[in-house]
């Protein structure tokens, strides 16, 4: 039986898996706060004078929902994904170089998933208690956002001024008709949402 040469087979693995990553479906979006820029890329917004100063966000703080051990309504009822997603979007806020802050952040940082497809165009389809009381954030998009089934959406907030600054998200995370969600394929895809991120909360 024919070997393949080690350079054949790398090459033959690589082909497989921009295959698979074609098939996975997985759509990764942004909006930042600010004017319209097309060069910044679909659904990329720069800031401007009349958008937030991104350099003088340093640390953040979670929304009161995410830090609820037994709030998983927006988690499909699930805990464990909802702790996944959580230290998955930690591990990216520490990566930018923000410092987590239990209270009192210059950001906070809130997100959920979604496994139908939604539009979102205001505070009301994000769901009742996805901001409590004492925290009348404003939805601050530039435009709609349409989301698929299998979606998981990431929000920062300006506390101070309290409106959102930036959102990003990934739709099509699905196994047939259900969520998938495999731990791998969720840090992934939360990953790919932060490359949208074009900011730190450090000097580097």
């Amino acid at each position: 039986m024919k070997t393949l040469h080690p350079t054949l087979l790398l090459t033959f693995f690589a082909v497989v898996a921009a295959g698979c990553a074609q098939r996975s479906g997985v759509v990764v979006g942004s909006d930042q706060r600010g004017s319209a820029n097309s060069s910044a890329g679909a659904g990329m917004y720069a800031s401007t004078t009349n958008g937030p100063d991104f350099s003088k966000y340093k640390t953040y703080s979670w929304a009161s929902q995410v830090t609820n051990l037994q709030n998983g309504v927006y988690f499909l009822n699930d805990l464990v994904f909802k702790g996944m997603v959580r230290d998955a979007v930690e591990h990216e806020m520490a990566a930018k170089g923000y410092t987590y802050q239990p209270t009192g952040g210059d950001l906070v940082v809130n997100f959920r998933s979604f496994d139908q497809p939604v539009e979102i165009t205001s505070n009301e389809n994000l769901g009742t208690d996805y901001w409590a009381t004492n925290e009348p954030y404003a939805y601050d998009s530039q435009r709609k956002v349409k989301l698929d089934k299998g979606s998981i959406l990431v929000q920062m907030i300006d506390r101070k001024k309290g409106v959102e600054v930036w959102q990003g998200y990934a739709s099509g995370l699905t196994n047939g008709d259900a969520f998938d969600k495999n731990h791998d394929k969720v840090y992934v895809a939360v990953g790919q949402i932060f490359k949208e991120y074009n900011h730190r909360g450090d000097k580097l």
